[in-house]
């Protein structure tokens, strides 16, 4: 099945944040005014609205229940949810032509029990609870390159 979204894409904010969509599986984290109105029907597990049109770019994924994310609203709505969330410090995420980027859109989720990073987390100061919370929650980190973490704008896994 394909659906087409329903606004105009584009390359700035908003019309570049409509498909970005966290969905964990038991949870999915989006902002309804910047939702594309074609995905709504789409989505399942429990809502959590947050004011974060990027919502997918802003969290990793590291099971159906649980995120880590640097963004204090997205945080604080998926632990009012019943979310378990890791909040690190923002920046230390490169992306090209801005100040940084988000650990959403440098991390994936490559099967049930890895979260892949674009980079290697040396030098970012949550290094050391990032890992932690990853082993707490029965996952691994796999580094794809020896760069320092990038944000690439998300990923899809195909089988």
């Amino acid at each position: 099945m394909v659906t087409e979204a329903q606004r105009e894409q584009g390359p700035d904010y908003p019309r570049d944040a409509g498909l970005c969509v966290c969905a964990t599986g038991e949870y999915t984290i989006y902002d309804p005014a910047a939702v594309d109105p074609a995905v709504l029907p789409l989505l399942c597990g429990k809502p959590v609205h947050v004011n974060q049109g990027y919502a997918r770019c802003a969290a990793a994924i590291v099971d159906d229940h649980s995120i880590i994310t640097s963004d204090a609203g997205v945080s604080r709505a998926a632990k009012n949810a019943g979310m378990d969330v890791l909040l690190i410090e923002p920046g230390h995420i490169d992306l090209d032509g801005y100040d940084y980027g988000f650990i959403g859109g440098a991390s994936f989720k490559i099967n049930s029990n890895t979260v892949a990073f674009t980079g290697n987390l040396d030098g970012h100061p949550d290094e050391g609870r990032i890992t932690d919370f990853l082993a707490a929650h029965g996952q691994k980190a796999l580094f794809l390159t020896d760069r320092p973490i990038f944000d690439i704008g998300g990923s899809i896994v195909l089988p």
